[in-house]
């Protein structure tokens, strides 16, 4: 039997989590576990919570390539931090152009993180009741 538990903050649904009373059986949601990968990264090759993670296949391949290296776990790691601070569709593009390019180090793809294109941002409008700069030029003698 499988149910979803609601948490609500002043009424409003901030967050849904599967649940499951089965035996035996878990509902992880592993993306609340990846800042204590920092600290034991190895976790990231047998921890329950990442087992059976669903991850873009872009994040699958780079994946393998570093856990056969020496290092590759914490490297790894360090790649899935970077979605707390670029979302998952940038680092999965990332990594996709990494894997086209056949240049998979973790520093090849944050520099690609850093040349992809930032989303539009919204014009402002009506610019004139924003503060208007004035400059005046003296006169030097």
């Amino acid at each position: 039997m499988k149910i979803r538990r609601l948490i609500l903050v002043e009424g409003r649904v901030i967050a849904t989590h599967k649940r499951s009373f089965a035996r035996d059986h878990y509902q992880f949601e592993p993306w609340h576990y990846v800042s204590l990968l920092k600290q034991k990264p190895g976790a990231i090759r047998n921890g329950a919570p990442f087992m059976h993670w669903d991850l873009p296949a872009a994040l699958v391949a780079i994946k393998h390539r570093y856990l056969k290296r020496r290092g590759g776990d914490r490297d790894f790691v360090d790649l899935l931090l970077l979605v707390q601070t670029h979302d998952i569709e940038t680092v999965s593009a990332a990594c996709e152009l990494a894997l086209e390019e056949k240049t998979t180090p973790l520093s090849a793809i944050i520099n690609l993180i850093n040349r992809l294109p930032e989303s539009d941002i919204a014009p402002l409008s009506d610019t004139q009741k924003y503060p208007q700069l004035s400059c005046r030029l003296a006169a030097i003698n």
